[in-house]
């Protein structure tokens, strides 16, 4: 029995593939990253948990990949995902490095949403400054806060300063 369009379009998607195609990612570009990341999980794996050590450890320098646009946003962002040795889990985490002018675009995430993916988000700004659009609002963010944005909040981020990178340190849950 064969598998038509329709059938496979309403196959419940994984939090990864949703990211991956809210990210605007291409095919190219995600098998690109699985072979970046199966090597690297091989070897860091391999280095720093040794045998049956029941943990996984991920370097940031390791996981780095520039995307233009992420969200409809302005210029590129440096994003780091950290996909802990492709363990299931419905938190993720990512840092994004956004230098000054970039931003990642204004969205929203909804319970049951596969495009975007049913994410609540944790930010959590590691350095520098910028603004956040939430729900209409202009909120400021600087290093050390914490922002909260739940399903059905609009929410974004930009790099307001003039020199030097925002870094955030984002966590994403699916919710069901």
């Amino acid at each position: 029995m064969s598998t038509t369009p329709a059938q496979l379009e309403s196959q419940p998607r994984s939090p990864c593939e949703s990211w991956s195609e809210a990210h605007q990612l291409t095919r190219r570009e995600i098998i690109g990253l699985a072979s970046m990341f199966s090597s690297v999980f091989l070897t860091s794996a391999a280095q720093a948990a040794g045998p049956a050590s029941g943990y996984s450890k991920e370097s940031e320098a390791n996981v780095a990949q520039p995307y233009g646009s992420v969200h409809g946003g302005d210029g590129t962002i440096s994003v780091r995902f950290f996909p802990f040795d492709k363990q299931p889990s419905p938190a993720h985490f990512v840092i994004y490095d956004i230098p000054p002018g970039a931003s990642e675009g204004v969205h929203t995430h909804h319970l049951g949403d596969m495009s975007l993916g049913p994410y609540d988000e944790y930010y959590y700004i590691i350095e520098g400054q910028g603004e956040m659009p939430i729900d209409g609002q202009i909120v400021p963010v600087t290093a050390g806060d914490h922002i909260h944005t739940p399903l059905g909040v609009a929410h974004g981020i930009r790099n307001t300063m003039r020199e030097g990178n925002l870094r955030v340190f984002l966590t994403f849950i699916a919710r069901s």
